[in-house]
């Protein structure tokens, strides 16, 4: 699938595309790891929630979701359950909800490449998931955007778009992930899916656990980590398929 040409200026803000940039917490640090999430579009806007928008861009198979600091000690030591903190995220901690800040190539790349919804996905991203680690918006969604360029340039990325239009079961996955990443832990890839208006069990998301210092190894091996136990939330127990646009 050929994607759009990048404008200079947007080239330079993600310079080193394959490499992501780590992302340095200015407060609430103390996360082990990242969730890495990445749409199946067609899936994803064809199946449960909101839907995209009529102006969805259909030309990505695998868009951008987010990237998801786990739930920090601070809270933890709180008695803060993990399910409590991936519902309310950064709304634990004192924050704010402003729309972030981006440059407009940055803004246009991510409409490009993220599932457009009517609740703004970018805002909520930021807000729910980057705030209250004082991460600049640009640089986090920049590096969030890097992943998913090193996802998709990676051989496990063309083997999922050559999978479009098939039924295939999470075993199958799993196994060109391992592969595809020099034997990856299996267990740091969740796998969501969901019927579509058809009934068809269709691939929405693929989540990945990734080391909170390994961001600018991604996606060799030592990059991923078991997902723990506590936060598995594959729901693609069944063969799915992988919809086209």
């Amino acid at each position: 699938m050929m994607r759009k040409l990048l404008s200079a200026s947007l080239l330079a803000v993600l310079a080193g595309f394959v490499q992501a940039d780590e992302l340095t917490p200015a407060r609430n640090g103390d996360f082990a790891h990242y969730t890495f999430a990445l749409a199946w579009m067609p899936g994803f806007c064809q199946a449960g929630g909101e839907g995209c928008l009529p102006d969805q861009n259909q030309s990505e198979l695998i868009g951008l979701h987010g990237l998801w600091a786990s739930e920090p000690q601070s809270l933890a030591d709180k008695g803060v359950a993990v399910s409590q903190w991936w519902g309310q995220g950064c709304s634990l901690f004192p924050h704010v909800t402003m729309v972030p800040a981006l440059s407009e190539d940055l803004r246009q790349r991510l409409k490009e490449t993220m599932p457009q919804l009517a609740s703004d996905l970018q805002t909520h991203e930021y807000v729910k998931h980057a705030q209250c680690f004082g991460f600049d918006a640009n640089e986090f969604f920049t590096t969030a955007l890097q992943l998913r360029e090193a996802a998709l340039d990676s051989d496990f990325g063309r083997y999922l778009q050559a999978q479009a239009g098939r039924v295939r079961n999470g075993a199958e996955l799993k196994d060109a992930f391992a592969k595809g990443y020099n034997g990856a832990a299996r267990g740091a890839l969740q796998l969501r899916c969901a019927k579509d208006a058809k009934g068809r069990n269709v691939l929405t998301e693929l989540w990945f656990t990734l080391k909170k210092d390994k961001l600018e190894s991604f996606p060799e091996s030592d990059s991923f980590m078991d997902t723990p136990a506590g936060e598995r939330e594959d729901t693609c127990g069944k063969p799915f398929l992988l919809p086209r646009w």
